[in-house]
């Protein structure tokens, strides 16, 4: 059970899986419009050497996903870039008066604003797609002014504007309501993570504790249940807060909470039950391997220093999910053991009696 990371500031469209997906599905598509073309003896041959050209294009990009060499935003823009660019150039290779054969080219060119606007970053999708109209008006303008008069080209050319316009509109408003989605959702992330954590030592707090034991005990975790609670309080820090201020308290808490953090396992729960007194819970471990590794987080505490080489200790108290029904009747037997580790000298680590002679 990791611990809550800071929140994500951006969201992939793709996964690495689906843009393989839509790589392999995109060279389906050429095959069978490729078969049909040649079934109905329509195929060209702009179309003949475009054909395998796309797929071998697509073929290496799909190897390219595998390779750290490129980002994957990046092979999304290649991707983009091949699709585009053959609709563009057979469609106007179409129009061409010399090359005036019965086509479906032109009606795929609404693709290419689609693609964009789903799969390339808001901050590629917009200029791409404005770079891809121009093209495409511009580009079939003077395939057909070469051939037809000055009326006939501008009635086609402004009937594909027209169309295309519509589809940028249209599918701009597509991207805006993508873009909220993702601010809401970064927002409600953020939100997630910050009730969840302790703002001064970045540890989960009481909520965030519950949650992630919650996760436990759902989790793969479930049919064990063996873990252990860790509760540990820093000995005399009133006495640190009365005599060198909150502010030295502070740095204190930041150092108590990051020795633990260390000392870790990347699946433990580590958190701030408050106050002073800090939750560790290591997860499928024997009850020798906890004591053992409750002795090294004291042993590390009282290492720490503070204002001018003042040092702190610590005393924790222990219980094993074998010793109760639910967490919070666990809770409370850990919480036992602290105060009996405090009332018995501190800076010690109390488990149960039975556990207690087991260990010895």
């Amino acid at each position: 059970m990791e611990n809550l990371d800071l929140p994500p500031k951006t969201y992939s469209p793709l996964s690495p899986v689906l843009f393989r997906r839509l790589l392999v599905f995109a060279v389906f598509c050429f095959v069978a419009i490729w078969m049909v073309d040649e079934a109905s003896g329509i195929i060209v041959n702009f179309d003949a050497w475009a054909y395998p050209i796309c797929m071998v294009l697509f073929g290496v990009i799909y190897l390219l996903t595998f390779s750290q060499w490129f980002q994957p935003q990046s092979l999304y823009f290649m991707a983009y870039v091949v699709v585009s660019s053959y609709l563009i150039s057979t469609s106007i290779w179409h129009h061409l008066g010399v090359n005036g054969l019965f086509s479906n080219a032109a009606q795929w060119l609404g693709l290419n604003y689609v693609i964009a606007y789903l799969f390339l970053e808001v901050k590629k999708a917009v200029p791409t797609t404005i770079v891809v109209f121009v093209l495409t008006i511009v580009g079939h303008f003077i395939a057909l002014r070469s051939h037809y008069s000055l009326e006939d080209t501008m009635g086609v050319v402004m009937n594909i504007g027209i169309a295309h316009l519509a589809y940028v509109v249209l599918l701009g408003t597509a991207l805006k309501l993508r873009v909220d989605n993702d601010s809401h959702q970064a927002r409600a992330v953020a939100l997630e993570y910050y009730i969840q954590v302790d703002p001064l030592t970045n540890l989960l707090n009481r909520r965030g504790i519950e949650r992630a034991m919650r996760d436990v005990h759902e989790g793969k975790y479930a049919e064990s249940n063996r873990y252990a609670i860790l509760i540990l309080d820093i000995d005399h820090f009133k006495h640190i807060n009365d005599q060198y201020g909150h502010s030295v308290g502070d740095q204190v808490l930041v150092d108590f909470a990051q020795t633990l953090k260390s000392l870790s396992a990347e699946h433990d729960v580590v958190g701030r039950w408050g106050g002073e007194e800090f939750l560790v819970i290591t997860l499928d471990a024997r009850p020798i391997q906890v004591m053992q590794f409750a002795e090294r987080l004291r042993r590390a505490i009282s290492c720490l220093t503070f204002h001018e080489g003042c040092q702190i200790t610590t005393s924790i108290g222990i219980c094993y999910s074998e010793e109760g029904s639910s967490f919070v009747q666990r809770l409370d037997i850990a919480d036992n053991n602290l105060y009996c580790a405090k009332h018995g000298g501190r800076n010690q680590v109390v488990c149960s009696p039975y556990f207690e002679e087991s260990y010895a």
